[in-house]
C-alpha cells in the first residue's frame, strides 16, 4: 500500500469517484480519476451535477479511505470536482495528500472562493466563472478577490456559453480581470450532443476572433448525460 501524508481525523462527504477521461478544458481526452466532493452553494440553473449540491447528501468517507479508493485506479491524474470542491472540509487535506504522493491534480472550481494559502503549488486550477445566463446573482458568482488569487496560480478559465449574446459578457470579464486570452476556453452549454453541435461552430469562430481556446464536452458526446463517466 502506498504511504502518503494525511491529516488525522479528516472526514467529509463525496458524491462519487470514477475513472474516465477528462471531458473538458485544456487536458480534455486525458485519462483521469474523478473525485466529486459533496456540497455547492452556487446553484447554476444548467448544472448537470445537482445531486452534488446538498452538503449532507452523498456518502461519508475518511481521507484515508478516499485515498485508498483513488489508489485502486490505474491512473495518477486526479480531478477534484463538485459541486464546489473548495466548500468541502476534505478539499485541503485531499489535494495536499494527492500532491504529496506525486499525483497530477486538477481542481474544477467556480472561482467563488479563493484557493487555500496552503494548497500545493502544482495544482492545475480549472476555473469556470459563471455568466449571467447561469441564473446566479452577480454578487454570488463574481468574487474579485478570489479571481485575482486564482490568476496568481496560473489558472485556466473555462467559460460556459449558450448564446452569441453572451460573448460580450465574456469579453468584459476577460478585460476586467486581465485574464490571459490564451488561457481562456469557451465551452458550449448542453446536455445533448445536438445542443453541443449546434453551438460549437459560432463558439469556434469566437475563439478564432478573440484568441480564446475551444473546450469540448467529450463525455457528453461519447456517453450522453450520464453519471460516472
Amino acid at each position: 500500500m502506498l504511504a502518503f501524508p494525511t491529516v488525522p481525523g479528516s472526514r467529509g462527504r463525496i458524491a462519487e469517484t470514477f475513472y474516465s477521461i477528462q471531458g473538458e478544458g485544456v487536458t480534455a481526452g486525458r485519462p483521469a480519476i474523478f473525485v466529486r466532493l459533496q456540497g455547492c452553494s452556487v446553484g447554476c440553473v444548467w448544472c448537470d451535477t445537482k445531486y452534488s449540491w446538498d452538503p449532507a447528501a452523498g456518502r461519508e468517507v475518511t481521507l484515508d479511505g478516499l485515498l485508498d479508493e483513488v489508489a485502486a485506479f490505474p491512473c495518477r491524474r486526479v480531478v477534484v470536482t463538485g459541486g464546489e470542491p473548495l466548500e468541502s472540509p476534505l478539499f485541503t487535506p485531499l489535494v495536499g495528500a494527492l500532491a504529496g504522493r506525486g499525483d497530477a491534480v486538477e481542481v474544477e472550481t467556480s472561482g467563488t472562493l479563493a484557493p487555500p494559502a496552503d494548497a500545493p503549488s502544482g495544482i492545475q486550477w480549472n476555473v469556470s466563472v459563471k455568466l449571467a445566463g447561469s441564473g446566479v446573482a452577480e454578487e454570488r458568482r463574481i468574487n474579485a478577490a478570489a479571481i485575482r488569487a486564482l490568476l496568481e496560480r496560473d489558472a485556466w478559465w473555462k467559460l460556459v456559453v449558450s448564446e452569441p449574446g453572451e460573448l460580450g459578457e465574456v469579453l468584459r470579464l476577460t478585460e476586467r480581470f486581465a485574464l490571459p486570452r490564451e488561457r481562456v476556453l469557451l465551452q458550449p452549454e448542453g446536455l445533448r450532443s445536438e445542443e453541443l453541435a449546434a453551438r460549437s461552430p459560432w463558439i469556434v469562430e469566437a475563439c478564432k476572433a478573440h484568441g480564446f481556446r475551444f473546450s469540448p464536452r467529450l463525455h457528453v458526446l461519447i456517453w450522453g448525460a450520464r453519471r460516472g463517466v
